[in-house]
């Protein structure tokens, strides 16, 4: 059971939170019980508990929505979000580190540390637990994320689309303590990519990649499996998850792609 010691890490931050909303998305084990004894502990934690209708991770989209209603219905006004997960565990500082990058930098909108893989943060995307998310930019694009397949990287292409800017810290490294993919499988990543509208040979690079290194934590097995996803989108075209995104940002990201590509390539 790690969620009390993700809690914690969270509670214990430099920075203390205003408010901690977590979503017990119908456990039935003793998770509920270790909730409200931490409440007890911590006033500012506020639990929301649903329905238990098995695990599905299509619905960590609609938790993180239903988190994210709270806290803009609380009345309360936040300068910044962070979303993390069950499994993670951040260390004491890390929180004022983020908020320390989104000082400086009033254009940086989403900014992550990372699991300790050994990837650059010049070429990665911030991660989605242990990322946090400027407000103002936030409330400009609804204040949610999309259901839909993407949803996690489409708010930082939108964020780019509008002129802000994202970040992953190399040295900011915090513990996930589930193995990375247990429970989705990745199982999302190929639909996600074409209804973002990745373009085919930054789809290709980017399987070949995880096969032939370990940056991306992501097994030879789910990468052919993403790359199968990705071609033959009629295994989804019945799934009201399965959404195209609207052709300017899919046009945008294809491009930011192809200069991604162009840049590799120069390098070379």
């Amino acid at each position: 059971m790690t969620i009390v010691e993700s809690l914690e890490s969270i509670m214990r931050q430099s920075v203390e939170p205003s408010l901690v909303c977590v979503v017990n998305d119908g456990s039935t084990d003793s998770t509920s019980n270790l909730l409200f004894k931490l409440k007890d502990s911590y006033q500012n934690i506020h639990i929301i508990t649903l329905e238990d209708k098995g695990y599905d991770s299509r619905r960590i989209v609609h938790n993180w929505n239903i988190a994210c209603d709270y806290v803009k219905k609380s009345g309360k006004e936040y300068d910044y979000l962070l979303i993390s997960s069950d499994d993670v565990v951040l260390p004491k500082e890390y929180v004022e580190r983020l908020i320390q990058e989104m000082s400086i930098d009033p254009k940086l909108a989403v900014v992550s540390g990372n699991r300790g893989l050994a990837q650059s943060d010049f070429i990665s995307l911030p991660e989605g637990a242990g990322r946090l998310i400027r407000v103002s930019f936030f409330s400009q694009i609804g204040y949610r994320h999309p259901p839909y397949y993407g949803y996690e990287p489409w708010i930082l292409y939108k964020a780019l689309q509008m002129g802000y800017r994202i970040r992953k810290l190399a040295d900011l490294k915090y513990e996930h303590k589930r193995t990375f993919g247990v429970g989705h499988q990745f199982i999302e990543y190929g639909p996600a990519m074409r209804c973002l509208g990745y373009h085919p040979i930054f789809v290709l690079a980017r399987v070949v990649r995880n096969i032939l290194t370990n940056k991306t934590g992501i097994s030879k097995s789910a990468s052919l499996r993403m790359l199968f996803d990705y071609l033959f989108e009629g295994k989804w075209k019945d799934d009201p998850y399965f959404q195209y995104f609207d052709p300017e940002l899919r046009e945008f990201i294809r491009n930011l792609q192809k200069q991604r590509l162009f840049r590799k390539l120069t390098m070379i």
